[in-house]
């Protein structure tokens, strides 16, 4: 009975690692604020629950449990102690802990499911097991790639607001796209030589010839370094006779990729335009320039373990360059890098560039002993995409699952044995999947909920469901600051009401004001280094402002706070000499503008909004010099234009 159990366990392992093979790429779920990264992490993470307590079942049933070296068990152990330091050491630890709201990845939290999964997948899938993983991929990449091209011709296959854009995928964006569907090409041709019937062979080669028109749809470079390192790499390593054998089917495939992708990409170059061609919008990356300057500088201020995990938003805010006001996206702030390795240097410091060039230098190493390594040029084609792009949650479930495959390659270690407390070992698997099972679900019930009341028009169940959000897991800043604004959304509207108020409804407007108040506090107490939320919070306390006692100064306090945290934005300046503007306090506005304008000379607004100030301060020179200029950076269709050649009239005429 018990060896049936244990057989019984062993098989549920390798199935579930097959099926989230195939179900991982092209699973979502529009339900939570994020449809993509986090529903993708949680269904790793509930799969690994199921999986490690199969596995205690397995140690029970069969008296013993197993551990199979794998050379890649130090450099990954390597990299998630390099994130467990830097989030310990952390300039935020509690987002480093669950990462940035609505994805959670980069995090401890992610890293060390995936480090969890790697070790499940490496000590209990056979070569069985990752035979049918390369069919699941396969399949899956093969779906995602029919499914993009649906998009891509203008189809909808849900017709819902969130799936009518040409760019949808069900792996979250155009760039994991491409790199999923770049990084496996490899195992198609690897298919394609193992195959000895004739119509597999044309039809593996098919799917190569759909994979690169995929990437030839959203031209992404990070999916064609992913597609050229695994296609080299697989024909330099394969033994000379199977080359051989299969060179006609290899100089087709080839061919008929070079025509297809051709005929989508050449065109665009000389201005023609083809039924290929769709106008694509693409992602916004945050430049190389600007990436190596904020992540050089995090280096430089802890060498060692870096800013800590998911921490990127502060290094960017703290640390970016006065010329990034120049670039067309300075309105932005952005969550990532470049690359995965800028991030890393940044994030996680020495520690953590230490650990990935083990890893990279390991899987180097392994593919020149391993002639035949059946998921090798994954890894490597991965490892190469993240030069030009930064990681996800599925490319990180990728990586592991080629590293673990490397455990049954034939030069492998054999399999370890050791007899343990059993009882106490499959004890402990089972509390901590409860325990974190029970996390989960709550954390996913909270990121529903808020889903919903971002959808929900109606003011009282918005904000209902934001207090239940919060109840479920309060560690999310952003919950407290859509709560916030909510409770002070409804409070103005209660007391904007017609007729006097009875006294339950000024009760009603001061709670929620004060309400407003505490929640924007703890979101700042949450994440103090985000300027972000001391903007929120100087808004709602400008908001206040002849309700609440010293509000201004409250407002003001948070200003500079934001401004500390974010100082070369212009944004926040104008913001901030707002609320002097609003206090008549006409020289300290000036003041707060013209900084603006001397952090981006080519702001309109700024130069509009200081004309103003200097028209209050009787200044009528410098008012018409400022108005002269915003209005030859402005577009004249631009809202407001009309309004400012009003006031530079007025102000001429008075001279």
């Amino acid at each position: 009975m018990n060896e049936k159990l244990a057989q019984i366990t062993e098989k549920f392992i390798s199935w579930e690692i097959v099926v989230l093979a195939f179900l991982l790429p092209i699973f979502f779920v529009p339900a939570t604020t994020e449809f993509f990264e986090f529903n993708k992490l949680v269904l790793l993470s509930g799969a690994l629950i199921l999986g490690f307590m199969a596995w205690g079942l397995k140690a029970w049933a069969s008296g013993r449990f197993s551990i199979r070296p794998n050379r890649f068990d130090l450099p990954v152990l390597g990299i998630w102690l390099s994130v467990l330091v830097s989030t310990i050491f952390s300039d935020s630890r509690l987002i480093s802990l669950i990462g940035q709201h609505a994805r959670w990845h980069p995090s401890l939290f992610s890293a060390t499911i995936l480090t969890l999964f790697y070790f499940l997948a490496s000590w209990n899938g056979s070569a069985e097991t990752f035979k049918r993983v390369k069919l699941a991929l396969l399949s899956s990449a093969a779906l995602a790639a029919v499914w993009s091209w649906v998009q891509y011709f203008g189809g909808d296959l849900f017709g819902a607001s969130w799936s009518g854009r040409p760019t949808f995928t069900p792996l979250g964006s155009p760039t994991a796209l491409a790199i999923f569907t770049g990084s496996v090409a490899g195992l198609a041709l690897q298919q394609l030589w193992q195959s000895t019937k004739i119509y597999w062979k044309v039809g593996w080669a098919v799917l190569l010839l759909a994979l690169a028109v995929t990437l030839a749809f959203t031209n992404v470079w990070a999916g064609w370094a992913a597609f050229a390192i695994t296609f080299l790499a697989q024909v330099i390593t394969v033994p000379n006779e199977i080359l051989k054998a299969n060179r006609n089917y290899l100089l087709g495939a080839v061919a008929a990729i070079a025509l297809a992708v051709g005929l989508i990409l050449i065109p665009p170059l000389f201005g023609k335009t083809t039924f290929l061609n769709r106008a694509l919008p693409t992602e916004i990356q945050l430049n190389l320039r600007t990436s190596w300057s904020v992540a050089a500088t995090a280096f430089r201020q802890k060498p060692f373990t870096g800013s800590g995990p998911a921490t990127f938003l502060i290094d960017f805010t703290r640390y970016k360059p006065l010329r990034f006001n120049q670039n067309e996206f300075w309105t932005l702030r952005f969550e990532k890098p470049f690359n995965e390795y800028l991030r890393v240097l940044g994030e996680e410091g020495i520690f953590g560039i230490l650990a990935w060039l083990f890893l990279i230098v390991t899987v180097i190493r392994s593919l020149n002993q391993s002639k035949v390594s059946v998921f090798g040029h994954l890894a490597l084609a991965l490892l190469a995409a993240y030069f030009l792009s930064y990681a996800s949650v599925f490319s990180g479930f990728l990586l592991t699952l080629a590293l673990a495959s490397f455990a049954v390659e034939p030069e492998a270690p054999k399999e370890h044995k050791r007899i343990v407390a059993l009882p106490f070992l499959v004890l402990g698997i089972a509390v901590l999947g409860i325990v974190l099972a029970s996390s989960l679900y709550q954390a996913y019930g909270a990121e529903v909920a808020h889903r919903r009341a971002l959808s929900s028009t109606n003011g009282q169940e918005v904000y209902n469901l934001q207090t239940s959000a919060i109840r479920a897991f309060r560690w999310r800043p952003e919950y407290h600051l859509n709560l916030a604004r909510t409770s002070f959304i409804l409070a103005s509207q209660l007391a904007s009401k017609e007729g006097d108020l009875s006294t339950q409804e000024q009760e009603t407007i001061k709670t929620l004001v004060a309400q407003a108040i505490a929640e924007a506090k703890t979101a700042t107490d949450l994440y103090p280094l985000n300027a972000g939320n001391w903007e929120s919070l100087a808004q709602i306390y400008r908001s206040l402002i002849g309700l609440a006692k010293d509000a201004e100064l409250w407002s003001a306090d948070s200003y500079q706070k934001a401004i500390a945290l974010d100082l070369f934005n212009p944004i926040l300046r104008i913001s901030y000499g707002g609320l002097f503007y609003q206090l008549n306090e006409f020289a300290k506005a000036a003041e707060q503008f013209k900084a603006a304008t001397n952090l981006k000379p080519d702001y309109a607004n700024a130069h509009y909004n200081l004309a103003r100030a200097y028209s209050e301060l009787k200044q009528t020179e410098l008012a018409i010099q400022e108005l002269e200029l915003a209005l030859r950076l402005s577009n004249p269709e631009t809202e407001g234009y009309s309004e400012a050649q009003k006031l530079l009239d007025e102000l001429k005429g008075k001279k």
